[in-house]
């Protein structure tokens, strides 16, 4: 008899539960999971109780890495990635599951849950423990619908909302609001994003002499993009925008810039490793509210960008290093670059050094205000400021010493 081809792909994702143990076992594998994301490791414990948690990555012979990133719909794609040490050197799994949109905690943790098992099956298996596994096979008998069939909204997702608050003092007072809209379609061969956002700010104070002063800004902004994916290492598109900004000096602004993107690693890899370089050019107009420091009311000038992103995310740590150059062709002198290196290495046992920020040099904005800057504008940050630089940096590190064991959960208090 012909098991149909649906009935297989229900038995391929069977459940495997680890239920008892019908002996005694000498000895658990050490377990260390290291979690870009959100891992419900308090829920974990509790369910997955055949290992032994351990808190240094340098002890363990089973090591998981949990990463996700945006996929299709508003859901999530994780990736956990399973490396064996010690008893398990050379063993390595992959499994990949989708978290989807608009759903609780317990569905998402039940799921992280079940895949964990299913990852860590082939080195219970290695370890002898074949004798104390129990499992059942789950089959949902509903008739399998292609997906291309059965999504009515063909990949198309929304997300609306608003939000604001008020809080006071007898001396100052602050009204928030704000607003989104977004609508996005991904698939393997494209990807579609527009996403509006508008916001509102008013402060008040009153100063020791009774003077009343107001801090009032709006923002508005539109932004679409379009990914075509072009092969494993090359997608091209555009990204358009417009918008507003009393901050930033503008009634209206908008660009529109073709963009290609190569990346030397292929993009099914992208949660572990990325090396790709974005350059996009096109035109972008400014109406400004007061006239600029270089006496325009208005302008539409061509900029270009070249971009850079690396990451690296391994057991040894983490390593993200971006740059970004912009650049006006009617003066070329009208240009800015920022380097943004994040690292987050495990350097020792127990010893783990982070460290990174950013630096830019700012020499492209053109939307300065050629009125004078007063006090208050500077003190409520009301107006940009020109400046030929920023920076921001950061240093730390963590050392954990004492037992390894980190098997116990107690949720009181």
């Amino acid at each position: 008899m012909t098991i149909p081809k649906s009935l297989s792909y229900c038995i391929l994702l069977c459940l495997l539960t680890i239920t008892s143990f019908g002996q005694a076992v000498s000895s658990l594998p050490n377990m260390f999971m290291e979690c870009k994301m959100n891992c419900h490791t308090r829920y974990v414990k509790e369910k997955i109780t055949f290992v032994n948690y351990v808190r240094d990555q340098q002890v363990a012979d089973i090591y998981i890495l949990a990463t996700s990133q945006r996929a299709a719909a508003g859901t999530r794609e994780v990736q956990l990635i399973f490396q064996g040490a010690n008893q398990f050197e050379g063993m390595m799994d992959t499994i990949i599951f989708y978290l989807q949109a608009n759903v609780s905690d317990a569905i998402d943790r039940d799921l992280l849950v079940t895949n964990l098992k299913k990852g860590l099956l082939p080195f219970l298996l290695e370890l002898g423990m074949v004798d104390v596994i129990d499992y059942e096979v789950n089959i949902d008998p509903v008739t399998i619908v292609e997906q291309e069939d059965s999504d009515p909204w063909n990949f198309w997702s929304f997300n609306i909302g608003a939000d604001g608050g008020i809080d006071g003092e007898e001396r100052q007072s602050e009204l928030d609001l704000r607003g989104f809209f977004s609508a996005s379609q991904v698939t393997e061969k494209s990807k579609f994003t527009l996403f509006s956002r508008y916001s509102y700010s008013l402060e008040k104070f009153k100063l020791t002499d009774g003077e009343e002063v107001e801090s009032k800004v709006t923002r508005f902004f539109v932004f679409n993009e379009y990914v075509k994916s072009v092969s494993d290492h090359w997608s091209l598109g555009f990204r358009a925008s417009v918008g507003s900004s009393s901050f930033g000096n503008t009634d209206i602004e908008g660009s529109f810039t073709p963009a290609i993107e190569y990346n030397v690693f292929p993009y099914s890899s992208a949660q572990t490793r990325r090396f790709s370089f974005l350059y996009s050019i096109g035109p972008k107009y400014n109406d400004y509210t007061f006239t600029t420091v270089f006496d325009k009311n208005q302008e539409t000038l061509i900029r270009q960008e070249l971009r850079l992103d690396f990451d690296q995310t391994q057991r040894w740590g983490e390593m993200s290093v971006s740059g970004r150059f912009r650049q006006f062709l009617h003066d070329l002198s009208l240009l800015s670059v920022q380097i943004n290196p994040n690292i987050e290495l495990n350097l020792v046992k127990g010893l783990r050094l982070d460290f990174g920020g950013y630096v830019e040099y700012v020499g492209d904005r053109i939307n300065i205000a050629k009125s004078d800057i007063t006090d208050q504008d500077i003190l409520l940050q009301i107006k940009q400021l020109d400046t030929s630089y920023s920076f921001y940096t950061y240093v730390g590190f963590n050392y954990r010493f004492g037992t390894q064991q980190n098997n116990v959960v107690n949720p009181r208090f």
